[in-house]
């Protein structure tokens, strides 16, 4: 279901167990407003995501004035592939190799990505239930191993054990790819992994022709941002989730 202001999302929906729906639109005014809510109240929409440009002061301040949520700042990052003529980087990177991952991966990659990501949006909306928030991330890593959810998973292993992944997403049309998800087990930070999974990607990324990657992680994510400024890596955007929630929750 869908509109022109709205776009249902049935994933969010039954995952949660609320009817929640995405804005179509990035600037907000009364008049806009009017329309978003009517579509709303149409659709028996819950809860509305809404991604504003950081710095439409106008919209964001009518976005507060209607009840909605700030939960995050959203910092897109992108460089260029490296060059042809670049040296591949070695798969390996002290004890830790890299490769694609494997369906015998999918428990362990689950345990990182429930411990990982606990800072998110979604942790902060009060009326999600945080149980759900970090089963999503176990659903989302199964299914980019799994399905053709993402292209290209790369996994760090040590010992025999996954010690951390990347998912690389294609979009051919745009010759762009996008980093979507990357986490490490909390055992494997400081080593340097991060980066040489990262370098992995890029390189994927190029034989898959690509002429750009771009990574969307959050403005408090300090560590992570200047891992890729690292790497070459500079803003794109600066955007502010925020959610309205049309019904009172318990």
């Amino acid at each position: 279901m869908e509109n022109q202001l709205v776009r249902f999302l049935p994933w969010d929906t039954n995952h949660f167990g609320h009817r929640i729906g995405r804005a179509n639109i990035r600037r907000l005014d009364e008049a806009s407003w009017q329309l978003l809510r009517d579509a709303c109240k149409q659709m028996e929409i819950d809860c509305l995501y809404f991604l504003a440009d950081a710095g439409d002061l106008s919209s964001i301040n009518e976005l507060q004035r209607h009840g909605f949520i700030f939960v995050d700042v959203r910092v897109t990052i992108e460089r260029t592939v490296p060059d042809a003529e670049t040296p591949p980087s070695r798969r390996s990177i002290g004890d830790a190799i890299l490769r694609p991952s494997r369906v015998d991966d999918v428990e362990t990659l689950a345990a990182i990505a429930r411990d990982s990501f606990t800072v998110t949006r979604f942790f902060a909306d009060p009326f999600l239930d945080n149980e759900k928030v970090s089963a999503m991330y176990q659903i989302w890593i199964t299914k980019s191993v799994t399905t053709d959810f993402a292209d290209r998973v790369i996994v760090a292993e040590v010992n025999r054990e996954s010690v951390g992944f990347v998912t690389c997403h294609l979009d051919r049309h745009l010759h762009e790819g996008k980093i979507a998800l990357a986490a490490l087990a909390a055992s494997a930070r400081g080593k340097g992994y991060s980066g040489a999974m990262i370098q992995h990607a890029l390189e994927w990324f190029r034989d898959q022709g690509m002429e750009r990657v771009n990574v969307p992680t959050q403005g408090s994510n300090i560590s992570a941002q200047r891992m890729y400024q690292r790497r070459g890596f500079v803003t794109r955007s600066t955007e502010l989730w925020f959610h309205k929630w049309f019904r009172t929750m318990p």
